[in-house]
């Protein structure tokens, strides 16, 4: 039988909020693994007979478990966890971690191992409720990396406040209009308003905000915010901007 080589992944969002995740390693590679789970929410464990100096704060600030001991077979960490990180720098270790944890049906990362992870973890750029998520397939994590960084200098902060306005603005038209068609219209005809070019220089204050909820709130069709663009831009040619 002949090893594959490359895997197809399924991409997926994970909401880890208070899901127990356990990671075998206590080095630097446990320690991102680490922040990355603490700021998804999860229940973060890590088992080692010693720790990095961060790992070793957030444990005295409650944000992780630490567990000071090498990894054995039968843990009961292993068998509540989500998902397993065999991050040592140990490949025995690693592939020992692996094996006990598939054979009981758990999603495992393998630190420098990809072919024989269940899953692994994408470079993210995130602003506010965007997340991009880029992945090379475990083929060149450099160029991920280096695709991720592209990717930070074209979606700048604009963005975070960018979809917390629209979000405010999705709520209140689907609070008013039942037809999905018809809201999926006006969402389309949002995208047209140029609001990153208000963020980014500034202009988008709370008053020109609530005018566009207000607005919205009275007419919520798709003319309506046909018509709220051409105040806004109205309101750009008025401060000299175009």
């Amino acid at each position: 039988m002949i090893e594959r080589t490359h895997k197809n992944y399924y991409p997926l969002m994970l909401d880890l909020a208070g899901q127990p995740c356990v990671i075998i390693g206590g080095g630097l590679v446990a320690e991102r693994k680490a922040e990355a789970l603490i700021d998804a929410g999860a229940a973060v464990t890590v088992i080692s007979r010693a720790w990095t100096p961060r790992l070793e704060q957030w444990s005295r600030d409650g944000l992780v478990s630490l567990v000071r001991q090498s990894y054995e077979p039968g843990m009961t960490q292993l068998e509540n966890a989500l998902l397993v990180f065999a991050a040592t720098d140990q490949a025995p270790v690693n592939s020992a971690v692996r094996l006990e944890a598939q054979g009981m049906g758990k999603l495992v990362s393998v630190a420098d191992d990809p072919l024989h992870s269940g899953f692994i973890v994408p470079a993210v750029v995130r602003r506010g409720k965007l997340v991009i998520a880029v992945s090379t397939g475990g083929a060149s994590p450099l160029v991920a990396k280096r695709v991720r960084e592209e990717l930070e200098r074209t979606f700048g902060a604009e963005y975070e406040e960018y979809l917390d306005l629209l979000q405010e603005l999705r709520v209140q038209i689907q609070s008013s209009v039942r037809e999905a068609a018809y809201r999926q219209q006006m969402f389309k005809a949002m995208l047209e308003w140029q609001l990153l070019d208000w963020i980014r220089s500034g202009r988008l204050d709370s008053f020109i905000k609530g005018q566009m909820i207000e607005r919205i709130k009275v007419d919520p069709t798709v003319s309506g915010i046909e018509r709220l663009g051409v105040w806004l831009r109205e309101m750009a040619d008025e401060n000299g901007e175009t």
